[in-house]
């Protein structure tokens, strides 16, 4: 099967002999076994061509998937017996992963020395595939199927502003009141330019018009602290803001949907030791964490 799948990306004996270490002989040999086995002609020969018949099309996307099967099988067995080890690499986003992954990182590699973590912060979501990434903390709601999400927890997210822009323009009483506010917009929201409330059990949206657009919800602190309007931030970059009063919460009774905290790895695909590894120890330590939402 490796060498009938070498075959058809190569559409060449001797080009699939090269990528797979053997002789021209030995794939024609194979590729005659395989098609025998099955009953079948997978593949159409000339002189200068090897081209997939209709049979060996509607073959190959599942025989590779069996390929992929046993590769994953075979490295979780060898993995049974072994210490974890290699490079493990995760994302999450900067303030996030700056206050709760430092002490998943430490328990981690203090049980698994042999394990190095490649820690990449950003406030943008990095592809798992283009960007090699094993392990991705992604905060708010998911839209690629393509991935494995397991839940950690949920975010509140908080319209807030400063006592004293509140004093000088006034506290909006119901979201549509925004429109006629100052507003500081993370570009970090997949919407663009609207905040979405509950409204009882109902969806409410408010197109605003933002004074400040920047993609970081520290930012949007810095300048919600400044005075220069309103915001929505998760509560865990502000809570001590608000038990200060230097940011008061309003609109508290149409609050914004909560936002999933998730860890993310690729479907279809076996996880290495290390990152099963590393999943127990931050689903311990974020089950742990209880101050998220403490405000």
């Amino acid at each position: 099967m490796r060498i009938f799948a070498a075959v058809a990306a190569t559409n060449s004996f001797s080009k699939a002999a090269e990528r797979l270490g053997t002789s021209a002989q030995n794939v024609s040999k194979n590729i005659r076994s395989l098609e025998d086995s099955l009953g079948l002609l997978l593949l159409h020969r000339t002189t200068r061509v090897v081209t997939l018949t209709e049979s060996g099309r509607a073959y190959l996307p599942r025989c590779n998937r069996l390929i992929d099967d046993f590769d994953d099988l075979r490295s979780v067995m060898r993995d049974e017996g072994e210490d974890a080890s290699g490079n493990l690499v995760v994302t999450a986003p900067v303030l996030f992963g700056e206050t709760y992954l430092m002490p998943v990182v430490e328990k981690y590699l203090d049980a698994n020395p042999r394990v190095t973590i490649d820690l990449r912060l950003s406030d943008r979501y990095l592809s798992l595939i283009d960007e090699g990434v094993d392990l991705s903390v992604r905060i708010g709601f998911l839209q690629d199927s393509t991935l494995i999400a397991k839940r950690l927890g949920e975010i509140r997210l908080i319209t807030c502003a400063a006592p004293s822009y509140l004093d000088e323009a006034g506290r909006p009483a119901h979201p549509k009141d925004l429109m006629s506010h100052r507003c500081v917009f993370d570009t970090n929201r997949r919407s663009s330019g609207q905040w979405t409330f509950l409204d009882g059990d109902k969806l409410l949206t408010v197109t605003i018009r933002p004074s400040v657009r920047v993609n970081s919800a520290p930012a949007v602190r810095t300048l919600l602290l400044s005075g220069l309007g309103v915001g929505i931030v998760p509560s865990y970059v502000i809570t001590d803001d608000l038990r200060s009063g230097r940011l008061e919460a309003i609109l508290e009774s149409f609050e914004e949907r909560r936002l999933p905290v998730s860890l993310l790895y690729l479907a279809n695909r076996h996880l290495s030791r290390k990152a099963r590894s590393f999943i127990e120890v931050i689903e311990s330590e974020i089950a742990a964490v209880d101050d998220w939402n403490a405000v």
